[in-house]
């Protein structure tokens, strides 16, 4: 196993909030596909506010759209 895989599949077991996530989400498949869609759409600093805001929801304020008017 690489070890970059190794240190992903022992921090999914070892993170409270992935469990959380994991676990609100009901599958690996689901919370992947979640997952990549905020990843795509919004702008987050780290992963734990991926799952922050998958457990606990989140908001849109105003989208501003960039370029001419």
């Amino acid at each position: 196993m690489m070890p970059a895989f190794l240190v992903d599949q022992v921090q999914q077991r070892t993170d409270a909030l992935f469990q959380a996530v994991l676990k609100k989400e009901g599958s690996r498949k689901r919370l992947w596909e979640h997952t990549r869609a905020l990843f795509y759409t919004l702008s987050f600093s780290s992963m734990k506010d991926i799952y922050r805001a998958l457990l606990y929801g989140y908001k849109i304020e105003k989208v501003v759209i960039l370029g001419p008017s």
